[in-house]
């Protein structure tokens, strides 16, 4: 099963990679050739919409409508985003973006600093043999550390190939994570990855189709020094890095999840997607099984257990749902790679319903952030 998921992962980053395109969207960015572009103060709830096929990161004001185009955009050579994935915010603003090039191998996590816009260099990279970062795919703030946590696949490595990568605040260049890997964890293709406010950690795992949730393991749960607000970059960033040999598997901490939800009940194949939101209710999306959806579980849901709502039907507009995420209000934004747009619901959506807004994406979005 990890096989063939891994290798249809890579066919979908392949096609993402070979669709991509410099042009631009249309947007005019604020700053260009490396300076650091520093936009307007946005608002909470400012969408990111991570732009796979342009590798770009483009940006929608709060509260988007069908008609809604992007204000500005991270993008550009200078960025070094290579084959974007998944995205989220720390509390100071600052962006998170998973990176995995199919067609170079690459990997790396790159920072930008708050209110980024344009052209712009990151804050910081993690790259580099010592991250474990293989073909990383969702990304989470984790509260406790003041640092991250990322889903990984490493084909490569037999004996732990299913992974959760946890750096801390301070992380950049070739870092060393926390690794929770191994048979006891149950992970099998980890792809979207959320973190509740008592630091438990949700992983939709997409080859098994489930979801599993971890307690934060107490040898890291602590904070570590936020990097500098006011970097300085260097002028001339360097292309992608260069391969680097093999590295020795990290030994993982192998934890059985405090939770799993798993079964036919629950109406999972291959989730894709997950969030978490403030009174701990769950919202996944599996675009397979021919009936992408949007499947919501109650807080501490656990077992073979049917979701409270779905969103799924024709005229959901729901073709192949990539990650969501939910606001304060309960709105549920779904970044619709195979639409090629990004689907608002209301908060109590159920059934076979039509979005509030269906706002098109110049590429193939494929993550989300909110602004805090």
């Amino acid at each position: 099963m990890l096989r063939r998921l891994t290798l249809g992962f890579f066919g979908l980053a392949c096609a993402v990679a070979v669709a991509a395109c410099s042009s631009s969207t249309g947007t005019t960015p604020l700053s260009s050739g490396g300076v650091p572009g520093i936009g307007p103060n946005f608002a909470t709830n400012t969408v990111y919409a991570v732009d796979a096929t342009q590798n770009a990161i483009e940006i929608y004001a709060p509260n988007p409508t069908s008609s809604s185009k992007p204000i500005y955009e991270i993008g550009g050579s200078s960025t070094l985003l290579a084959g974007p994935q998944y995205a989220v915010f720390d509390p100071h603003k600052r962006l998170y973006v998973s990176n995995y090039d199919a067609a170079t191998g690459a990997a790396q996590v790159t920072v930008y600093q708050t209110y980024a816009t344009g052209n712009v260099l990151p804050l910081s990279q993690i790259v580099g043999a010592a991250t474990q970062l293989t073909q990383p795919s969702g990304i989470a703030y984790v509260p406790a550390t003041a640092g991250f946590v990322v889903a990984n696949t490493d084909p490569k490595n037999t004996a732990a190939p299913n992974q959760l990568l946890l750096f801390g605040a301070s992380a950049t260049g070739a870092v060393s994570p926390a690794v929770i890997s191994g048979s006891n964890t149950l992970l099998d293709v980890p792809t979207g990855v959320a973190v509740d406010a008592n630091n438990n950690i949700y992983v939709a795992d997409r080859g098994n189709g489930s979801v599993t949730v971890y307690t934060l393991p107490s040898s890291i749960a602590s904070p570590s020094p936020s990097p500098s607000a006011s970097p300085r970059p260097s002028p001339s960033p360097s292309g992608s890095p260069s391969p680097s040999p093999a590295p020795t598997p990290i030994a993982g901490l192998n934890l059985a999840p405090i939770q799993d939800i798993s079964g036919s009940n629950t109406g999972l194949a291959a989730p894709t997607g997950i969030a978490v939101d403030s009174t701990g209710n769950i919202y996944v999306v599996d675009p397979d099984q021919g009936s992408p959806s949007v499947r919501v579980f109650a807080s501490g849901a656990t077992g073979n257990v049917a979701p409270v709502r779905t969103i799924t039907g024709s005229t959901t507009g729901l073709k192949y749902p990539t990650d969501v995420k939910v606001d304060s209000a309960g709105n549920i934004y779904v970044a619709d790679s195979g639409a090629g747009e990004i689907l608002i619901f209301g908060p109590n959506a159920n059934g076979n319903v039509a979005p509030t807004a269906m706002v098109a994406a110049p590429g193939s979005v494929v993550g989300l952030a909110l602004s805090p």
